[in-house]
């Protein structure tokens, strides 16, 4: 069945070529003498430069090798573009194959030959014998050119080896021509891969196809631990057999269905060992001026988790960030990527809740993996997934799958290309356990490290309102101690997200450089009902700041007249600053 569809394809080449050399070419097919050759000085160059891509002489091309004794084949060895760089007639009939263009020099490509052996083999990638009335032109009507193309080790086409005889040969003989020259041209491409992977151990996979006993060959290199690192198909057509595929970063010793034959001093394939490669290089004292150092400064054991999670994203361990409603945990994950330096064009974020985030967490995980096969030096992948929650079923299947593959692949062992992964939530440890939004076997994969981050509440406040308004600020605003009090002493059930609205209000409401108690909320302000001497004494100073002394703008700020401000300036001794 093999043979019938390859007799097939051959006869679609030959006719298309033969369209193309009378539509596109314009050649005639009664020419008498069409072939070209080039001077003997641009041959030359030719010659060294297969010579060079071939790295010297090619015993495998050798006439004494192909050609029988006493026979009557002409031997043409030619580059990628048809040139003949090498001709060898019998002996007697080197005049009668020359008068044909059978020469060194003589061009053989579609454009000027019409439909030949040396094109068609050259297009199909694959040995082709042309016969007779296939060719184009007439007059070579009476040869038979068996032609095989030469490949190297990086299977780019480099040139074609070719046996011309005559038409009437029987079909045995063509069928050892076209053995002969397969097994050459295979020969050849297979010492070239060896060379060229000279300082590797190269191997070659055997296997053979249950129902057509069809033989497929693969060349591999490894490196020392017996890895595939590169591979190399020595057929010639488009058949893609299921064990030659994805062998890249496979073990010699996972390939239990090939015959194995490795050159080198090894007899054996390799055991696969791992290699310790030590540990993350990770400072052992934290960046006091790094993305986590305000994390580590907020109290309520914040330093603590702090450290916890440097040294497990140092180790790639996938991590669960959780936090109260309106948290930090988004920022915090940001933080630890940045204090490890994985900050790089292949971090991704998404978030859950957003409409597409089935789709782009498929495209994400498989960023991941290739990602992961095919590291790129000094980077690391990084994924943060926000409102793991809110994942959906099919993504929460996805997701499961790729955590599975990751810790079967890795175990405990450290490996600086995998992704490092995090996930947060802007529900407490306990709230997302008790939930039922997850799967409790994708739970159980993500919650392998928590880190439950502690409500604002039970933090330096000061710290967090004191950081918060010095970011991106060359001259950070301050806040009155009165206010700070007030600051300090609330609640913050909506945690950072509310601090930030509070303090972006105050300041807006203010002077912008101060922020007083009557800047504040009223929320966070909280008066009690205290005598108007007392009330005096707490706010007449924050508004006039806030107004700065502007008495027009102070009065409004505290819903009285101007005259008031004034006699409460009065009695209070207060003068405007210089």
């Amino acid at each position: 069945m093999v043979a019938s569809v390859q007799k097939a394809a051959l006869r679609e080449l030959l006719d298309l070529s033969k369209a193309r050399s009378t539509q596109k070419h314009r050649l005639a097919v009664s020419t008498r003498s069409p072939i070209l050759r080039l001077q003997n000085t641009e041959i030359s160059q030719r010659r060294e430069q297969f010579q060079y891509l071939i790295g010297g002489a090619a015993s495998e091309l050798d006439r004494s090798a192909l050609l029988p004794s006493k026979s009557r084949y002409c031997l043409l060895v030619s580059d990628a573009e048809g040139v003949v760089l090498e001709s060898y007639a019998p002996e007697g009939l080197e005049v009668e194959f020359q008068r044909c263009g059978l020469m060194a020099g003589g061009i053989w490509n579609e454009k000027l030959a019409g439909t030949n052996g040396i094109s068609i083999a050259l297009e199909a990638g694959r040995v082709v014998t042309v016969s007779g009335e296939d060719h184009f032109y007439h007059c070579f009507s009476r040869f038979a050119c068996t032609s095989s193309p030469l490949s190297d080790a990086q299977n780019n086409l480099i040139g074609s080896v070719t046996l011309v005889g005559a038409a009437g040969r029987r079909h045995d003989e063509i069928s050892l021509c076209e053995q002969s020259l397969h097994r050459a041209s295979r020969q050849f491409q297979t010492r070239l891969f060896r060379n060229f992977h000279s300082d590797k151990m190269t191997a070659r996979l055997m296997s053979r196809d249950a129902m057509t006993r069809r033989c497929f060959e693969t060349m591999v290199a490894c490196d020392d631990r017996g890895v595939v690192v590169f591979n190399l198909p020595l057929w010639q057509d488009d058949a893609r057999p299921d064990l030659h595929q994805n062998l890249v970063g496979r073990h010699l010793s996972d390939l239990h269905d090939f015959e194995i034959s490795l050159r080198g001093p090894a007899r054996v394939p390799p055991r696969r060992y791992y290699v310790n490669p030590g540990t993350p290089s990770l400072p052992a004292r934290l960046d006091r001026t790094g993305p986590l150092a305000g994390f580590a400064d907020q109290g309520a054991a914040m330093r603590k988790l702090v450290e916890t999670a440097r040294k497990l994203a140092a180790y790639r361990v996938p991590l669960l960030i959780c936090g109260a409603p309106g948290g930090d945990s988004r920022d915090f994950a940001q933080a630890i990527i940045a204090d490890l330096g994985l900050i790089s064009p292949t971090g991704v974020t998404l978030d859950a809740y957003s409409p597409n985030a089935s789709e782009a967490l498929a495209q994400a995980l498989d960023a991941m993996r290739f990602l992961g096969d095919y590291p790129v030096e000094r980077v690391s992948p990084t994924l943060v997934l926000q409102n793991i929650e809110h994942l959906d079923g099919p993504a929460q299947i996805r997701l499961k799958q790729f955590l599975e593959a990751e810790d079967r692949a890795n175990g405990d062992r450290y490996n600086e290309d995998r992704a490092l992964v995090l996930f947060t939530s802007d529900q407490p440890w306990a709230q997302l356990r008790s939930g039922s939004s997850l799967q409790p076997d994708l739970l159980c994969l993500i919650g392998q490290s928590v880190l439950n981050l502690p409500p604002l509440r039970q933090r330096e406040v000061e710290r967090l309102v004191t950081a918060h308004l010095a970011r991106d600020r060359a001259d950070p605003p301050t806040v009155s101690a009165q206010a700070m009090a007030l600051l300090c002493a609330y609640d913050w059930p909506g945690n950072q997200l509310e601090m930030r609205a509070v303090l972006r209000e105050a300041l807006i409401c203010g002077n912008g450089t101060t922020i007083n108690v009557i800047d504040l909320p009223d929320r966070i302000q909280n008066r009690p009902a205290t005598p108007k001497r007392d009330y005096v004494r707490y706010s007449l100073r924050d508004a006039l700041n806030s107004a700065d002394w502007n008495v027009t703008k102070a009065a409004r700020l505290l819903g009285i007249s101007r005259a008031t401000i004034n006699r409460w300036i009065a009695s209070e001794g207060l003068q405007r600053p210089e």
